[in-house]
């Protein structure tokens, strides 16, 4: 099967144009099975679709698909029509969901996040042919500070932890830096063009986390260091999106890419990122 991390820009291109019908082509053009969705607005309907734009891309591409909200948009006391969130489709049936927030309990973790966006954690199960089932967690992490994104690291793992010794994945935009990508290179000044703390002062650390706690960045098992996920990222190219493999689906992973649009014709301002797995 085929799994892709995709940022969609909340349904608009880097121009501010709607990208329904270019997303679309992406997602089937690339032959994705499960992807992972960030910057989703749910139930927005926009230019393309008579309803909700997830629902109408959805059905596109003969898919299931699950929300799950991290904040209301704007922020209000009854939820509107426009939530803010992760998604996933699957052209397999997913049986069960949850959306989690990533919302520490702890005083002087709060004051950390106190004032950012509220994040989540999106989980799904999916059951694959043949009856086998699999878990995909999508998230989206902060992109101003690196120290907001350890907090919601440890509290994502909160959740991911029950699936240890099962083959999961964890995908998403972590507006986050691997060193490994850097290949020496110092992280001061790294930025894009809404936060100015990839690298954090003492460096990456979001990513080696994630490796700590046993799951491996599969573009570092496959291809070259430096690739480009951000499309903005020129000089150095960044690369903020991943998919994380646990250690026993480790054995199942094929093959890792970004998935190249022509220049100047991309859906999003994020290029998907896609891993094979024969499971």
């Amino acid at each position: 099967m085929r799994l892709m991390t995709y940022n969609i820009h909340g349904w608009r291109t880097t121009e501010g144009a709607p990208n329904l019908d270019a997303l679309a082509r992406v997602i089937a053009d690339a032959g994705a099975d499960i992807i992972g969705l960030n910057e989703v607005f749910y139930p927005r309907v926009v230019d393309g679709a008579d309803g909700p734009a997830l629902e109408a891309l959805a059905a596109r591409l003969g898919m299931h698909f699950v929300f799950g909200p991290c904040m209301r948009w704007p922020a209000t006391d009854e939820m509107p029509a426009d939530a803010y969130g992760n998604a996933l489709l699957s052209r397999f049936p997913i049986i069960a969901s949850a959306a989690h927030h990533l919302t520490p309990k702890e005083p002087h973790l709060q004051q950390i996040l106190a004032g950012k966006e509220q994040r989540g954690l999106l989980e799904a199960r999916i059951r694959l042919p043949g009856g086998k089932t699999f878990t995909a967690y999508v998230t989206h992490l902060d992109y101003s500070e690196e120290e907001a994104r350890l907090v919601q690291v440890r509290l994502l793992q909160s959740w991911t932890s029950r699936d240890r010794n099962r083959p999961h994945v964890v995908m998403g935009d972590f507006n986050a830096l691997n060193a490994w990508d850097l290949n020496g290179r110092q992280t001061s000044g790294l930025t894009h063009h809404k936060g100015s703390d990839l690298g954090g002062e003492d460096g990456p650390r979001v990513i080696a986390r994630m490796e700590k706690a046993g799951y491996q960045d599969v573009c570092a098992i496959f291809g070259e260091p430096g690739r480009q996920s951000y499309i903005p990222s020129t000089d150095p190219p960044i690369r903020i999106d991943y998919i994380f493999a646990s250690q026993p689906l480790i054995p199942h992973l094929r093959a890792c890419e970004i998935w190249q649009e022509p220049p100047g014709q991309e859906a999003s301002d994020h290029r998907p990122l896609i891993v094979d797995v024969e499971y």
